[in-house]
């Protein structure tokens, strides 16, 4: 997780300018150092910078077991490595070893950079995404309100179309029954009228 890592990186970069400090506090006169290094047996430190570069050394390598740190524990192998080289040959190391701190802190500030600006990237891409997903989720339930608006108005319709249809037919079963009614006064009527007309006739052969 990046804040884990971050945390991390800002431990290791504390740590090696907490290191960097020890050599260049103590690469003159730092035989007070040498409390620490009564067990050390491969070699003799003599100088002021041999003990800063020990002292040093022994500071990354206890800080890198503390927070399991591959890069912290091989930065430790490398100075040690620079230091037991240097005192062999009759070298000051000092520079050296300053030197793969410094480095060290500038890949981790380096490294420290990148991650922040892919974070920045992620962080935007998330909010665009979230923003995305929001529009998306409002424009749905805006279509799912204009869906239901038109169910409703639909079964509406239907309804009165059957309403319609409904009142047609009881209008052209109402119609059918008047002609029928109509039809039958006309022949009653005509019924009616022959009869009389056959009445008078009679009367007037009488």
């Amino acid at each position: 997780d990046f804040e884990a890592e971050t945390k991390s990186r800002s431990e290791e970069l504390k740590a090696l300018a907490t290191a960097k400090k020890v050599i260049s506090e103590n690469t003159a006169g730092a035989e007070k150092l040498a409390y620490g290094l009564n067990q050390v047996s491969l070699m003799q430190l003599s100088t002021g910078t041999d003990l800063a570069n020990f002292e040093a050394v022994r500071y990354v390598r206890d800080l890198a077991r503390k927070h399991g740190s591959k890069s912290l524990a091989q930065l430790a192998a490398r100075m040690a490595s620079v230091t037991r080289s240097g005192l062999r040959v009759g070298e000051d190391p000092f520079g050296k070893v300053k030197g793969l701190i410094a480095d060290m802190i500038e890949r981790l500030e380096s490294e420290a950079d990148a991650d922040a600006s892919h974070k920045g990237f992620c962080d935007k891409e998330l909010a665009e995404t979230n923003t995305k997903k929001d529009d998306k989720t409002a424009e749905i339930e805006k279509l799912a309100t204009k869906i239901d608006q038109l169910s409703a108005r639909s079964a509406q319709l239907k309804a009165e179309v059957a309403a319609l249809q409904k009142a047609l037919s009881e209008l052209a079963k109402a119609q059918a029954e008047m002609d029928k009614m109509r039809q039958q006064e006309k022949a009653d009527f005509t019924k009616a009228k022959a009869d009389t007309e056959q009445g008078l006739e009679g009367v007037k052969m009488a």
